[in-house]
């Protein structure tokens, strides 16, 4: 059997968390505009996400699958729907920010 000392264990439980963060990949680019304050484009990422979530839902609306799938088929549907949805909403978000303006930050390639 595979003994690991105390010691050992209790390191490794403590630099875990602190570890992590290095591993994730970096965050998405920020949305700029030039000349834009952060309360403007706070203002306009808030009024874009409740357009693009508007048109998704419009797009994709909630409780459209069919009954006759049955059970299965039906969360099939509604997971396919969720997915849908989610991608017409980022489409339709990216695409409100670019028509206001805005450009995505590119960040270097570590």
């Amino acid at each position: 059997m595979l003994r690991i000392p105390l010691a050992r264990t209790l390191a490794a439980l403590v630099l875990l968390p602190h570890l992590l963060p290095a591993c994730a990949p970096p965050g998405p680019a920020a949305w700029q505009k030039a000349g834009a304050t952060d309360a403007t484009v706070a203002a306009d990422t808030a009024q874009c996400r409740t357009v693009a979530q508007q048109q998704a839902q419009r797009l994709y609306p909630y409780g459209s699958s069919n009954p006759a799938l049955g059970g299965a088929g039906m969360i099939a549907a509604q997971q396919q729907a969720r997915t849908d949805r989610g991608s017409a909403e980022l489409e339709a978000f990216n695409d409100c920010m670019e028509s206001r303006g805005y450009t995505r930050t590119q960040k270097p390639a570590t």
